[in-house]
C-alpha cells in the first residue's frame, strides 16, 4: 500500500486540545512562565473530561513546551521551545545513524563561510566590536592556558559570530551542531597534545579569528571568506575524526 492510499486517521481528542494550546505557544500568545487556566476552566473550554485534558498535557510535556507540578492549584507552566532540547534529540539521531564525527564537523563548511561573507558585505561596527570582544576573551584565556575555558570561548566564538551574521536560521542550525560538538570535545581534551605543541595550536586559532575579524572590518569578503574556510577546514583535520559519535559518547 502507497503513502497516499493509506487509511485516514482521525487526532484523537487529546491531540486536538494540545494542537490549540501548541498554537497559542509558538504563536506568542503565551509566554515564557505564563500559566494556563485551572483544570476545570479548561475542560470547560475545550469540552472536554479532565482525563482527556491531562493526556494533552502530557503530549506537551512530553515536547517541553509545558512543565505541571503535581497536586499545584497553580496549574500548567509555559516553557517556550529551546535550542537545547532540538539538539539533545539531534545528538540521539546522529548517534543511531552511525554518524561520524568527521561529518559533523564538515557541516559547518556549508554555513559558516556564508555568514563570513555575508559579514564582510556590510560591516556593521556593532557586529564586529562583538566579534573582537570575543576575540580578546580568548586572548587572555590562551595566555592564562586554560585549555578547557579556552575550548569553550572557542566554540562560543562560533556561536557569536553566526548570530551577529543576522540569518537566524543559520543561527539555530550552527546551534544544534555545536552542542553535540561540545559534547564530543568534552570526550576529547583529555587525549589532546600537551605542552607546546598545544599552546602553539591556541595561538594559532587566536591569531586565525583576529585575522577573520580583519578581513570583515575591511569589507574584504572574497579573503574573508576563503581565509575561514581554510580555518575550518584547519580545524577539522585537528578535530574531526573517523570514529562514530556513538563510540565516542559511550567511552
Amino acid at each position: 500500500m502507497s503513502e497516499d492510499d493509506a487509511p485516514f486517521r482521525v487526532p484523537k481528542t487529546a491531540e486536538l486540545v494540545a494542537d490549540s494550546i501548541r498554537r497559542r505557544i509558538v504563536q506568542g500568545d503565551l509566554d515564557e512562565g505564563d500559566t494556563l487556566p485551572p483544570e476545570a476552566q479548561l475542560v470547560e473550554q475545550f469540552s472536554v473530561s479532565r482525563p482527556t485534558l491531562r493526556e494533552a498535557f502530557r503530549i506537551l510535556e512530553t515536547e517541553r513546551l509545558i512543565s505541571v507540578k503535581r497536586g499545584s492549584r497553580s496549574g500548567a507552566r509555559v516553557s517556550l521551545p529551546r535550542v537545547e532540547n532540538v539538539s539533545r534529540y539531534a545528538s540521539y539521531w546522529l548517534q543511531a545513524s552511525g554518524v561520524v564525527v568527521r561529518d559533523i564537523y564538515e557541516a559547518r563548511l556549508a554555513l559558516e563561510p556564508y555568514v563570513v561573507r555575508r559579514l564582510a558585505c556590510d560591516p556593521a561596527p556593532a557586529a564586529v566590536a562583538r566579534l573582537r570582544a570575543e576575540a580578546a576573551r580568548l586572548d587572555a584565556l590562551y595566555e592564562s592556558d586554560q585549555e578547557r575555558d579556552y575550548l569553550i570561548a572557542s566554540a562560543e566564538f562560533h556561536r557569536v559570530l553566526m548570530d551577529v551574521g543576522g540569518n537566524q536560521t543559520l543561527h539555530f542550525l550552527t546551534r544544534v551542531l555545536q552542542h553535540v560538538i561540545e559534547q564530543y570535545q568534552a570526550r576529547y581534551i583529555p587525549t589532546r597534545s600537551e605542552g607546546a605543541e598545544r599552546k602553539s595550536g591556541m595561538r594559532r586559532g587566536v591569531k586565525s579569528i583576529i585575522k577573520l575579524i580583519d578581513l570583515i572590518e575591511a569589507g574584504d569578503a572574497d579573503a574573508a571568506e576563503a581565509h575561514w574556510l581554510l580555518h575550518l577546514q584547519n580545524t577539522n583535520m585537528v578535530w574531526g575524526s573517523e570514529r562514530t559519535l556513538r563510540e565516542v559518547l559511550a567511552e
